[in-house]
């Protein structure tokens, strides 16, 4: 099994110990119960706290602790994470609960055969156990074994439709196989247990996109832009949504905004010339395009072209130079990513 790192197993040694022969109270386990709901539900800083509470109440809990290290992963705390996994990896398992535990520390340890051997006895002891079959779909999706993800998934969502957190991880599996409307149908399930989840409006815009589903698009990146006012990149992709439209003074006022952020966005700068074109600023179009050239030379042949053409009737058909840059998932901060909340 691949081992956690020294800093994460020096750790354990500074972690209170667990009393020997002693059983976590009711107060405890009440903490763990909400934790894990919080969870199942993508309210991940809630979660960390019920968490928290719990091993508080039983410090050294290797089974809260495997828990808590998916939701540290989750929120970007590699360091937590792999400190809770690796004293989750010493669990002795003897209920589908603490099969499952240790199962997902195995994952977060890479121990991806491992992982998978915990989560099946887990579902041996518990055919029904919605967790479970979440964390094995994650450990397969890992594995490169996206069918049987799919299948781990659909159990898990049968045994428990509000599971927001499985939800998502089935929409991740959907847009690997282009599903776009399967993945939005799943994201629109989540935000229906979660309305605060931001981020799924930002996935399900890219999904709609997709689709040519622009309004809808739109409507979800408004929405995210409400909360998170200044993420260039889901402004650049506002910016080619409001394009798609035909609102090219939408547009413009977008992608003004992302070169204000990111000065040296060549694709901003021949995207905003294209918008000007439609709105006939020839003069504001060709500044924006020769800036786009010096800035994207990888680009020169079609800047050049659009350039050329400044001399003839824009059409009103003609699309973006470029498609929207993909969202920055290491700018997705702590909102729980889809590489970082969701096991792929």
């Amino acid at each position: 099994m691949k081992r956690l790192s020294a800093l994460a197993l020096a750790a354990l040694a500074a972690l209170p110990a667990s009393a020997a022969g002693r059983a976590p109270g009711a107060q405890a386990d009440k903490e763990l119960s909400k934790a894990l709901s919080l969870y199942d539900r993508a309210k991940f800083p809630q979660a960390l706290s019920a968490f928290d509470s719990a091993i508080g109440l039983f410090p050294g809990w290797k089974t809260a602790s495997a828990f808590r290290a998916v939701c540290r992963w989750t929120l970007g705390d590699a360091k937590g994470a792999a400190q809770d996994a690796a004293l989750g990896l010493r669990l002795r398992p003897d209920s589908a609960q603490s099969y499952a535990a240790r199962g997902q520390a195995r994952m977060l340890a890479k121990d991806l055969d491992g992982a998978v051997a915990d989560l099946r006895q887990a579902l041996a002891r518990d055919p029904g156990y919605a967790r479970a079959q979440y964390g094995l779909a994650s450990a397969l999706s890992l594995k490169g074994d996206l069918a049987g993800a799919m299948a781990a998934c659909d159990a898990a969502i049968r045994a428990q439709p509000d599971f927001a957190t499985a939800l998502v991880l089935r929409s991740s599996l959907k847009e690997k196989s282009r599903d776009w409307a399967g993945a939005a149908a799943d994201e629109t399930a989540a935000l229906a247990v979660n309305p605060g989840f931001t981020l799924l409006r930002l996935r399900r815009a890219k999904d709609y996109r997709e689709m040519k589903d622009y309004r809808d698009s739109l409507a979800d990146l408004d929405a995210y832009l409400q909360a998170d006012p200044n993420r260039a990149d889901v402004l650049y992709m506002r910016g080619n949504v409001r394009y798609l439209l035909g609102d090219y003074r939408g547009c413009v006022e977008d992608l003004t905004r992302v070169i204000e952020l990111d000065p040296k966005a060549g694709l901003a700068y021949s995207n905003r010339g294209q918008a000007r074109v439609q709105l006939g600023d020839k003069q504001g179009a060709a500044a924006d395009l020769k800036k786009a050239l010096a800035l994207d030379p990888s680009r020169a042949d079609k800047i050049q072209a659009a350039l050329n053409a400044l001399g003839a009737a824009a059409s009103p058909a003609s699309p973006p130079l470029a498609a929207p840059r993909p969202v920055d998932k290491g700018a997705e901060r702590n909102r729980g990513s889809e590489d970082a909340a969701f096991v792929q």
